[in-house]
């Protein structure tokens, strides 16, 4: 299996279970693969996360999605990658007239933890596995105020953490961070095959500048490695790119999001 290969198995599970513990729906077909969760709170809860096709089939594929998400006024992303999309994909979704927030080169990063690289837990830092219910409420503080999330999408955000904490098998770990005591960074985990995606990843804005991004990404590399697994794997921020470059990620492949915060 390739990096990307093992990035795209990564990516659909994160999604899977985005839809499943939201009470939505994943499809996977040969040219696409997509998933709505039918809320409306935030963009990253509906999108499409492969699309391999001829450019005169494109219609085909993307006009019914579209008449799915816009129909029921739902945000969305797509995902358009540039190593192995369907060369046009961008060009026929701005032809759509669709008002998106164009977010370009994103890169997919990975790391091979052998050797893991050297990075020491400053004394101040605790970080921990997502348990109590004190940990679920500072998770949730800390990624709302970090990714500056839309209040509305609270309820979903939470209800997402709950169920994957609860569920029979939980394939989601969730980590907090707390410097002397107070909550101020956040990472999730997600194993497949032989690698570890890193999601989730932000720290609060008063927090910042402290090396809380590395560090706790750092943890979560170290959690891959002790259970066995080879690779990690994230998506990289314009602030973090730097960042994980230091701890050894490299760029594999890069995709930009076209996304619709639902609003003409």
């Amino acid at each position: 299996m390739t990096k990307i290969q093992m990035i795209e198995e990564n990516i659909f599970a994160y999604y899977q279970g985005i839809a499943r513990l939201l009470g939505g729906q994943f499809f996977e077909e040969e040219q696409v693969a997509w998933f709505t969760t039918g809320r409306q709170s935030l963009f990253r809860f509906n999108g499409v996360v492969r699309t391999i096709t001829r450019l005169e089939k494109l219609h085909e594929i993307v006009d019914p999605i579209l008449e799915v998400f816009l129909s029921q006024k739902l945000p969305f992303f797509w995902v358009d990658w540039q190593d192995a999309g369907t060369p046009g994909l961008g060009a026929y979704l701005r032809s759509k007239k669709i008002p998106f927030l164009h977010l370009e080169a994103i890169p997919a990063m990975a790391c091979t933890l052998s050797p893991l690289p050297n990075l020491s837990l400053p004394k101040e830092v605790e970080i921990i596995n997502v348990q109590t219910q004190q940990d679920q409420i500072d998770w949730l503080n800390v990624m709302m105020q970090g990714f500056e999330e839309p209040e509305s999408s609270r309820p979903d955000i939470q209800e997402f953490l709950v169920n994957s904490l609860t569920e029979p098998q939980p394939v989601f770990e969730h980590f907090i961070a707390r410097w002397q005591g107070e909550p101020c960074a956040t990472a999730t985990l997600l194993y497949t095959n032989q690698t570890g995606g890193i999601y989730n990843v932000t720290t609060l804005p008063a927090f910042r500048r402290r090396g809380l991004g590395a560090t706790i990404t750092h943890f979560t590399m170290k959690m891959v490695c002790k259970a066995g697994y080879s690779e990690a794997l994230l998506f990289a921020t314009p602030s973090g790119f730097p960042v994980y470059l230091r701890l050894g990620f490299k760029t594999i492949s890069t995709a930009d999001l076209f996304v619709w915060n639902g609003s003409a």
